[in-house]
């Protein structure tokens, strides 16, 4: 419990700035409806992968076969609830008070939180969608050293599958070699490669790679997938109770909690990962990718 000291003036606190880039920039975040909240959600991804062929229309071509491509799978993923409680004396510190303290509690480390589930899921909910125990991963090995060489590889695979521009995914450990090899490039509030794919720089993430594999030492794992969305619930979709009802009255203590629910989800089933030096510059002793 925080206690004044008597013979200091009380101020505002000093002005917060915004997010760093992360999750929250790279992604486009949508409110939830309450049927995702109570059940989690599913969509169709059909306008993922390569199914576009060359047609011989030429003349004398006896009956040309255009060749069927099966229907595209459901995407699906399960909510999940970030929140945090901030219990505080009630002397110098009214109900809207605490409540707004509680909230930006909640504001500053959500996306961090979140950023953690993309990647590694949520032990007691498996059918939350995340990058570590994703089934079907691909396995890219560039042909070069360098982190440079690494993301190259990795966008040049995906981009086979797809037209549309994805997210990479990976730890801000690797920050210095991505921003060195000039794969860091802000737009409109956005970290993005040359080729236009977002960049998700999360200290939320981890450095291991496909079915948690742990990556060669000086090196860390990236995922890339097709663009990311995040739900989140609303305030009104979640309301929190008056401070002022719920004050554990025996000690004479504000007890609140803020939270939301949250869920994330790539458009199309396609996810590929490569390793990344993470020194800065590549140099002959940066260790080469791993075969």
């Amino acid at each position: 419990m925080a206690v004044l000291q008597p013979n200091r003036e009380l101020i505002a606190p000093p002005p917060t700035q915004r997010l760093r880039y992360g999750l929250f920039n790279a992604a486009t975040v949508l409110p939830m409806t309450d049927r995702m909240i109570g059940n989690g959600l599913q969509f169709y991804a059909d306008h993922c992968g390569d199914h576009t062929e060359l047609y011989n229309q030429e003349c004398g071509v006896d009956s040309p076969v255009k060749t069927p491509h099966e229907g595209t799978e459901l995407i699906g993923t399960d909510p999940f609830w970030v929140e945090t409680r901030l219990r505080c004396g009630t002397v110098g510190r009214t109900a809207d008070e605490i409540k707004a303290a509680a909230q930006a509690r909640l504001v500053a480390s959500e996306q961090r939180r979140v950023e953690n589930v993309l990647w590694n899921g949520i032990a007691a909910q498996p059918d939350v969608l995340n990058l570590v125990n994703n089934v079907g991963t691909t396995t890219v090995v560039p042909t070069a050293p360098g982190a440079g060489a690494a993301i190259s590889a990795l966008e040049n695979a995906f981009y086979q599958m797809t037209g549309y521009v994805g997210t990479i995914h990976v730890n801000t450990v690797a920050e210095g070699a991505l921003e060195y090899a000039g794969f860091l490039n802000p737009d409109a509030g956005v970290l993005r490669t040359r080729k236009g794919t977002a960049v998700s720089l999360g200290d939320g993430y981890g450095i291991n790679g496909p079915e948690d594999e742990a990556p060669a030492a000086g090196f860390v794992w990236a995922f890339m997938t097709s663009y990311t969305t995040v739900w989140r619930s609303t305030d009104a979709q979640i309301p929190q109770p008056d401070p002022r009802r719920v004050m554990d009255r025996t000690l004479n203590q504000w007890d609140v909690v803020a939270e939301r629910v949250y869920a994330a989800a790539w458009a199309c089933p396609e996810v590929m990962a490569v390793q990344v030096p993470i020194a800065a510059p590549a140099t002959a002793a940066t260790p080469a990718v791993p075969a």
